[in-house]
């Protein structure tokens, strides 16, 4: 593939924080123009994060705009109509309040895809309410907290709401624009957070209300798990239901014993299992136990700390870093599909607040740029 395959296509960014911008993000790394529309001073509020914020934004540009101003307004109307897909995240309500809603600009523009990301939906009992990430995960089940036992540590780290939203965005705007190369209109998007996670737990939400048996997970295997080495090293290992890995990770450590235990009996008898095979694989060096493993096809990982990840002669080999990006030679992960082979180069650094006014309001016909 030539080029990227959104190159021509214009993104107008009203959504805000980690939804939205990483549902453009993805649309960016693909080629399109995105352009994130900021409110003037203080921008996104995730700006002062900086490393949060330069994660999210690279290949964009960025314009300042007060929404409520008259002439600001219009110049954003005018950006529309250069536009091919307008994204935002407001609560529910607040671009009809500013009289940019998706019937509004789509009257304006009949072509334009207009996506909006929010907590829980356009419309529905809990559509005004302003809920972050845990709240999205607590809501579709994920956080199971016994009464008494309420604490910091029940926090989720990843923000799985945000970004399985800002997945189903981005993925419903491709879908929209190719609709659209094939004859349709334009699209009115409504994705919700809560929505796009209970998508997520599909596995976990359809067994029980079909009076079917739930998968758990993390599976009980006794060899699905995180492990020590002889020389203070972790491994992972995930056999997950596979008898013949069981049976091969047993002849490597002579555990005979457990050799011919089937998955029931195996998760039947974990308490058991576990402290015998974790002192079995502490008697083993991490790069012989790796060698080992990768011999037998034996289901298994190493374990890396985060600042090393990029390092990973995996990840080096794929190409998933993008490195000397910008003038402060900044390195950031790309995008991970790759078309016939090739990923697509990351070209612009984060922009600064504001720092493509000139050259996008420029562009602009009937408002005269500032000076």
């Amino acid at each position: 593939m030539p080029f990227p395959p959104l190159a021509g296509v214009r993104i107008l960014s009203l959504a805000e924080q980690l939804p939205g911008p990483y549902a453009t993000l993805l649309l960016a790394d693909l080629g399109a123009d995105v352009i994130l529309v900021e409110r003037p001073g203080t921008g996104d509020p995730s700006r002062r994060f900086e490393g949060l914020f330069a994660a999210m934004n690279r290949n964009k540009r960025s314009i300042t705009l007060n929404l409520k101003d008259p002439q600001d307004k219009q110049r954003f109307l005018e950006l529309v109509d250069t536009a091919d897909v307008v994204m935002e995240g407001y609560r529910p309500g607040v671009m009809k309040r500013l009289g940019l809603d998706a019937d509004t600009l789509r009257a304006r523009k009949p072509s334009l895809v207009f996506a909006s990301i929010s907590s829980f939906g356009q419309d529905g009992p809990l559509a005004a309410v302003v809920g972050h990430d845990l709240s999205i995960q607590a809501a579709v089940g994920m956080v199971q907290v016994p009464p008494g036992q309420e604490s910091r540590a029940a926090v989720p780290a990843l923000p799985m709401a945000d970004i399985a939203s800002a997945m189903f965005a981005a993925l419903g705007v491709v879908t929209a624009l190719l609709a659209r190369e094939r004859g349709a209109a334009g699209s009115t998007i409504d994705v919700s957070m809560l929505d796009s996670l209970l998508s997520w737990m599909t596995l976990f939400v359809v067994p029980p209300v079909n009076g079917l048996p739930v998968r758990e997970l993390p599976p009980l295997e006794p060899a699905y798990g995180v492990f020590a080495t002889r020389d203070a090293g972790q491994i992972t290992l995930s056999v997950a239901g596979e008898d013949h890995m069981w049976q091969a990770l047993c002849d490597l450590l002579a555990l005979p014993q457990y050799r011919q235990l089937s998955e029931t009996e195996r998760e039947a008898r974990v308490r058991e299992i576990d402290p015998v095979l974790r002192l079995a694989l502490a008697q083993w060096p991490t790069e012989v136990l790796y060698a080992e493993l990768e011999s037998r096809g034996i289901a298994f990982g190493p374990v890396i700390e985060v600042e090393q990840v990029l390092q990973s002669p995996q990840v080096r080999h794929r190409g998933m870093a993008a490195h000397g990006v910008g003038p402060r030679q900044e390195t950031f992960v790309k995008q991970p599909i790759l078309f016939d082979g090739a990923n697509f180069d990351i070209t612009r650094p984060p922009p600064a607040l504001g720092e493509h006014n000139a050259e996008l309001l420029a562009t602009l016909g009937s408002v005269q740029a500032p000076a």
